[in-house]
């Protein structure tokens, strides 16, 4: 008796860069709303800051909210991007001076990730709940195709 036997379709890297474009949007709503990585209120603005961001005194500025939500001109934010996709994962984050920004306002007591925890509660379960539901979807598929030869 011989058995054929399957092994589980990789995921689609088009499916990890489509998960990875959602988890940056979640990142950026979540920052916005002033949640850190953490789930808590980001620390404060200075006071200075707080008056000239709400007077609008920056160049390009998008944003006159005095709520610490680590949005002046929006290029921070949206330099979140999809940085590699394989058919084991996606990677995502920031280049250059955003990167920079990030940083430096993690370090202000501004978390948006942490090499601990690279993502709030709320959007790792969503990103699990996913892959959970891919990963069904294609033992199912391979389910189908069993082939089983005797003789």
């Amino acid at each position: 008796m011989a058995k054929k036997l399957q092994t589980i379709p990789d995921i689609d890297t088009s499916w990890w860069k489509d998960l990875g474009d959602e988890i940056s949007d979640r990142i950026r709503v979540h920052t916005q709303d002033g949640k850190s990585v953490k789930g808590t209120g980001f620390k404060q603005y200075s006071k200075e800051y707080r008056i000239s961001k709400s007077k609008g005194k920056f160049r390009r500025q998008s944003s006159t909210s005095t709520k610490p939500d680590l949005t002046l001109t929006g290029d921070m934010l949206r330099g979140l991007q999809v940085r590699g996709a394989t058919p084991n994962g996606v990677t995502i984050g920031w280049s250059g001076t955003n990167a920079e920004k990030v940083q430096w306002n993690a370090d202000m007591g501004r978390e948006i990730t942490t090499n601990k925890k690279p993502l709030a509660d709320g959007i790792w379960r969503f990103a699990e709940k996913r892959l959970d539901k891919k990963v069904l979807k294609n033992l199912k598929a391979v389910e189908s195709t069993k082939t089983i030869r005797i003789g």
